[in-house]
């Protein structure tokens, strides 16, 4: 029998969070730059193909997204 010491890690968790952070701030760092030699905000325009609740969910969560930044 072999123990799990033995047994070779074939994944690897990787935390949304630890991804979205990243991105936010090379977002938060383009605004600033933008936003200095511009008079407005830019602007998020999206499109749902369907009703997919998941879909609105998401569209919901990015539109909450945007207006923090």
């Amino acid at each position: 029998m072999t123990s799990s010491q033995d047994v070779p890690k074939t994944c690897k968790v990787i935390l949304a969070e630890s991804i979205a952070k990243g991105l936010l701030a090379e977002v938060t760092d383009t605004l600033k730059s933008i936003q200095q030699d511009a008079d407005g905000k830019p602007t998020l325009v999206a499109f749902l193909a369907n009703d997919d609740p998941a879909a609105v969910k998401y569209a919901e969560w990015s539109k909450k997204t945007c207006e923090e930044k």
